[in-house]
């Protein structure tokens, strides 16, 4: 994972050894000196354009700033330059292709997925094929992606085994409808209340309360009526209340 604080130290210190300003290295990249500031104190990046001109800037590569400096033997990931700059050159479909051949990793395009306009992150991922592109690969390129889009790639991805821990961390950007379908797809019976109080901010009434149905009497709780109560109709919220009552006799 990219450490931002790391980044920004060692942006700092390149802008340092050679004695600029903030305002003057924000002069040569046509940036605000803001940004600037906020990049070495590891609250945002350079974006994918300004990245490879300041890696120039300095004679380092996009690799070198994304690594904070650390020799190439010690880096996690070894390729995140090549696809910043391959995105940077609008060289979208050389990137899926990378990722699709094993020539670069899909971590790698999870890593700088940040950095990506959703149009361009779009088109590449459209472009990578199924066995790369699992659900849990999809649930942390979530954040970054449309939900329409999202939603395509979800549909094309669900064909095989689907995991809790996707379906929680594609909830707050998929659709209501594909959230629905993956959920459809785990139930089996009795359902973790855990799990959808986890999930009742994103599931429309109708599916949240076909789960509530499936929740066995001995996991209701106050906490449970607690959490659920904004997600339900007064009925449905009654109805737990007397099994949760019936429950103590």
């Amino acid at each position: 994972m990219l450490d931002l604080r790391k980044i920004g130290a060692y942006i700092s210190k390149l802008r340092k050894d050679q004695d600029l300003t903030q305002l003057e290295l924000a002069d040569q990249l046509n940036v605000s000196h803001q940004a600037v500031s906020k990049w070495e104190r590891g609250e945002s990046l350079p974006d994918i354009g300004t990245l490879p001109q300041f890696a120039k800037l300095f004679g380092k590569t996009v690799d070198d700033i994304l690594n904070a400096g650390e020799n190439a033997g010690n880096r996690e990931h070894q390729h995140l330059g090549t696809i910043v700059t391959e995105i940077a050159e609008n060289r979208l479909e050389q990137v899926a292709g990378m990722v699709n051949t094993g020539s670069v990793e899909v971590e790698e395009l999870v890593e700088v997925a940040p950095l990506v306009k959703a149009s361009a992150l779009h088109k590449v991922t459209e472009r990578l094929d199924s066995s790369v592109l699992k659900l849990d690969v999809i649930m942390r390129l979530a954040p970054f992606l449309g939900t329409d889009i999202l939603d395509e790639l979800v549909r094309h991805a669900e064909e095989g085994e689907v995991m809790w821990n996707a379906i929680a961390g594609l909830a707050p950007f998929v659709s209501s409808d594909t959230l629905s379908r993956l959920v459809d797809r785990v139930v089996d019976g009795a359902i973790d209340a855990d799990r959808i109080i986890s999930l009742a901010p994103f599931l429309d009434r109708e599916n949240l309360e076909k789960l509530i149905g499936g929740v066995e009497a001995e996991h209701l709780t106050l906490d449970l009526l607690a959490s659920l109560a904004p997600f339900v109709d007064q009925g449905t919220l009654s109805g737990m209340v007397t099994n949760l009552l019936n429950k103590g006799k």
